[in-house]
């Protein structure tokens, strides 16, 4: 198997393949079947809003029923696994959870952003990863880890610490109690429609999502922030 191949079965789907590496047993990827170890795991996610109208066209996405990006990458991703041969992996669905920034760091060289998500060389923070498969063969064509300049190293004004009206960011931690109780007592804030620290960051500016998109991630979250508070889990 080579990496067109791979590409070419996700395209209609909007995803890009995001890399992929032979794993070691420290990596903890699960395997294929009991006993059948993994010889490649890869992969899968958006750059910029790619999967968007994928996404938005889906049954998952009119159903109202809840979290329908997972659902819609469960369906995805179980039906690529199924006619590849391998076994479809999720960053969602836990505990435990999957060691999914430890396989992206591992695929594409990627580190944290001083917002804490993975910084990009191209796509800057407007891409996420969606899923993985772990495969019984090898693929050939996988790009190497980027090992180049890491783009925060050089930014010198931090604009992402500045943005956010309640200094939820302070470049090592994210107060998202903060975070939650602006969106709840703000309800037409332009948050509502993306982080505006997110925003302000200078990288991948043409990747950046559409206002729908980013919008909705924000629903996601408030939503389940709420759900948590009203249960009583902080």
């Amino acid at each position: 198997m080579n990496r067109d191949d791979l590409e070419a079965a996700v395209s209609v789907h909007g995803l890009v393949l995001r890399g992929g590496f032979a794993p070691a047993v420290e990596d903890a990827v699960p395997d294929i079947r009991s006993g059948e170890p993994a010889a490649t795991l890869v992969l899968f996610g958006n750059a910029g809003s790619s999967i968007w109208t994928a996404f938005t066209s889906s049954p998952e996405c009119r159903d109202g029923l809840p979290d329908p990006m997972d659902r819609w990458s469960s369906r995805v991703g179980g039906e690529m696994a199924g006619v590849l041969g391998g076994r479809a992996l999720f960053p969602f669905g836990g505990p435990p959870w999957l060691p999914f920034m430890r396989w992206a760091a591992k695929a594409e060289g990627l580190r944290s952003s001083a917002l804490g998500m993975l910084m990009h060389p191209e796509y800057g923070l407007w891409h996420a990863y969606r899923l993985a498969i772990a495969l019984p063969g090898n693929v050939t064509g996988l790009a190497a880890p980027d090992d180049g300049a890491h783009a925060c190293d050089s930014c010198q004004a931090k604009p992402c610490l500045h943005a956010c009206p309640v200094n939820a960011f302070d470049g090592t931690r994210y107060d998202v109690d903060a975070c939650f109780d602006y969106l709840a007592s703000h309800p037409d804030a332009p948050c509502h429609r993306g982080c505006l620290a997110r925003h302000a960051c200078p990288e991948g500016v043409g990747y950046r999502y559409y206002e729908s998109h980013a919008a909705f991630h924000m629903a996601r979250f408030f939503e389940a922030r709420r759900a948590r508070r009203s249960a009583g889990n902080g």
